[in-house]
């Protein structure tokens, strides 16, 4: 079993051409990045436009990398503007648990059960204006779906009400830099990372994701 996720990037059409081209540079970048420093073998790609698919060989770090990803879209939006359309930017995510008939990076070919799943939740989620993440299994163990379900939505929920200071910090924790690192990193004291750790529950964001992490997919998803 592995894990997929589908995304796009909400309020695309707010940003100029060049704004959209470069946040699309710095997410293959980001996409080199997760494969480099927290799972080899990761494989994401932007497709149509403002659309994101992602290969995750590891169904455990699919909800970190989901989130990675969310929180990166919204510090470039931070980033370019402060428009209203452009605090808007963000990020909805489906997540498919199942298999893949076939995966090949350099043909540029991933096809199978778990992307189907979610690349069809995302469709559905795109037509609710207030739900922005998803969680689908090759499965018929509705209950298990349900569960999954509202796990993920409330740890969205959670980084969904995050202050931009909160983004950053938790976005470089989550790849695994310590506190020192960060306040190095930018340019604060590490006394103002720890705050904004705590503002942020960050230690329940952590257990929360670790947690996942050490689920047995492969058994409760039959």
């Amino acid at each position: 079993m592995v894990a997929t996720i589908s995304a796009d990037i909400v309020n695309s059409t707010s940003l100029e051409t060049r704004d959209l081209i470069e946040l699309r540079k710095r997410l293959q970048s980001l996409f080199e990045r997760i494969e480099a420093e927290i799972l080899p073998g990761f494989w994401g790609r932007i497709v149509r436009g403002d659309t994101i698919e992602c290969y995750v060989p590891e169904c455990g770090k699919v909800l970190r990398i989901a989130i990675i990803i969310k929180l990166f879209v919204r510090m470039y939006a931070d980033s370019i503007g402060s428009s209203y359309l452009t605090r808007r930017l963000g990020i909805r995510f489906s997540i498919g648990l199942g298999s893949l008939k076939y995966v090949d990076k350099k043909e540029d070919i991933m096809d199978g059960p778990a992307i189907y799943i979610s690349g069809r939740n995302l469709d559905a989620i795109s037509a609710e204006r207030d739900v922005f993440s998803a969680i689908g299994i090759e499965s018929d163990l509705v209950g298990v779906h349900w569960i999954l379900e509202s796990y993920v939505s409330l740890i969205d929920n959670l980084i969904g009400s995050y202050s931009i200071k909160q983004v950053e910090v938790v976005f470089y924790k989550l790849i695994g830099y310590k506190e020192r690192q960060i306040s190095e990193m930018l340019n604060i004291y590490q006394s103002a990372v720890n705050s904004r750790s705590s503002l942020a529950k960050w230690g329940l964001l952590d257990m929360a994701i670790k947690d996942f992490e050490h689920f047995n997919f492969d058994q409760i998803c039959g």
